[in-house]
């Protein structure tokens, strides 16, 4: 089982996450990563936001500590108090793109939020009803 970290950023009813085609099938996630050596989930979800995303962010709260019913793995949710930073896709995922499988960075309005596939479920559910 992996553990990782993902972070909710919002911006003005607009959520960044990462858009996902992959083997012939689309799909959206929270930007985030599998938890590294001795790092605390929070110290993996900043880690990874920079990575992937460019930006600086700063945490507000864990909402949520779930295993995920995709993939069996183990997430912690956090939702971050502010960002800063130019925003571009980064980190290892920029070398493993490839026509049949590409990645990037898009805000998402909570209204379409509830219209695409997103993994995990369980985490669209929950968003969908905080916000």
């Amino acid at each position: 089982m992996v553990k990782g970290a993902r972070v909710i950023i919002l911006d003005n009813g607009k959520l960044l996450l990462i858009h996902r085609f992959k083997k012939g099938k689309e799909y959206w996630v929270l930007p985030g990563g599998a938890i590294e050596g001795r790092e605390t989930p929070e110290q993996t979800a900043i880690r990874e936001i920079k990575e992937e995303t460019n930006l600086d962010i700063e945490l507000k709260e864990l909402l949520w500590e779930i295993q995920e019913e995709y993939n069996s793995n183990y997430g912690y949710y956090f939702l971050a108090k502010s960002f800063k930073g130019e925003q571009r896709f980064g980190g290892p995922e920029t070398e493993k793109q490839s026509e049949d499988n590409k990645y990037s960075l898009e805000w998402v309005s909570l209204e379409k939020l509830k219209e695409i596939l997103f993994y995990p479920k369980e985490i669209k559910e929950k968003i969908l009803k905080k916000w």
